[in-house]
């Protein structure tokens, strides 16, 4: 059975730090652990009853510090579905929040946290079942979960991921400011300079609390904005995008994106020029 509305729920399996992007909007909600997320510009520092609105093209990565477990639920959905699901006038307004604020983190404790963790736990009650009956029962209480999801966004609206040491400060600010210049040819040095840090603490710290070393992250921003690049503009050429994202020479631009992707960007190109 095709399920449009994908669920993985109290994932426990440790993973590595990797930066990747996808066409679906996600709810992630972290269960336990300790883990700093990633996600476009900005990078936050979890805490149990987190609930994460992601446009999936948005680059982003989880660090979860392997010493603790690493729980997190995960929801993949088209937005598409949602539309053609539910009358439009609720549909628009339960995609408002994923759409205007595109990456937000809503802090659940108390009441609403126990809300949602039993929401959850219904949900994947349905969903394990795997009978056609079951999923309908999953998808309204999905639908369920999208109205909470709304309802919080009606209130003061954008928290900013808010650093807590000038360790996060400094890699919040590298991040910030590569995504404002990933197109430049950025060097250490640049961000030594911009960002009044020593080059060689920037570089550790980044790593530590990223699990990527910086350039990882900047060749992967550069890759994840070629990809949208293709998909907005069917005409556009490779060489074209390869310059445009920031890199200098095609052949390395070519390598990178295949070792990213999967696949070399003439033919991801193709892929989603159909």
């Amino acid at each position: 059975m095709d399920r449009p509305v994908e669920f993985n729920y109290k994932d426990a399996r440790p993973m590595n730090a990797y930066f990747h992007s996808h066409p679906r909007y996600e709810i992630y909600y972290f269960h336990e652990g300790r883990c700093n997320y990633v996600i476009g510009a900005d990078m936050y520092v979890l805490q149990p009853g987190d609930l994460i609105l992601m446009h999936g093209m948005t680059l982003h990565c989880p660090n979860p510090d392997p010493r603790w477990p690493y729980v997190r639920s995960i929801i993949h959905f088209e937005s598409g579905f949602v539309k053609e699901y539910m009358n439009r006038t609720y549909s628009l307004q339960l995609l408002k929040p994923f759409e205007e604020l595109s990456n937000h983190r809503i802090r659940l404790e108390g009441p609403g946290k126990e809300e949602v963790d039993s929401l959850l736990a219904d949900m994947n009650r349905c969903y394990q079942v795997g009978d056609e009956y079951h999923y309908e029962r999953f998808l309204l209480r999905f639908t369920d979960l999208l109205y909470i999801v709304s309802n919080r966004c009606k209130q003061p609206l954008r928290e900013a991921a808010m650093p807590q040491t000038d360790r996060e400060r400094h890699v919040q600010n590298a991040i910030r400011y590569m995504e404002n210049h990933y197109g430049d040819d950025l060097t250490m040095d640049d961000l030594e300079r911009e960002l009044h840090v020593s080059k060689h603490y920037l570089a550790k710290v980044f790593k530590e609390l990223t699990g990527n070393t910086i350039f990882t992250y900047l060749y992967n921003r550069r890759i994840n904005e070629a990809k949208v690049l293709f998909m907005l503009e069917n005409k556009v050429s490779v060489s074209e995008v390869c310059y445009r994202v920031g890199f200098k020479h095609l052949p390395h631009f070519s390598r990178v994106f295949k070792r990213t992707v999967g696949c070399p960007p003439e033919e991801y190109r193709k892929q989603v020029a159909r």
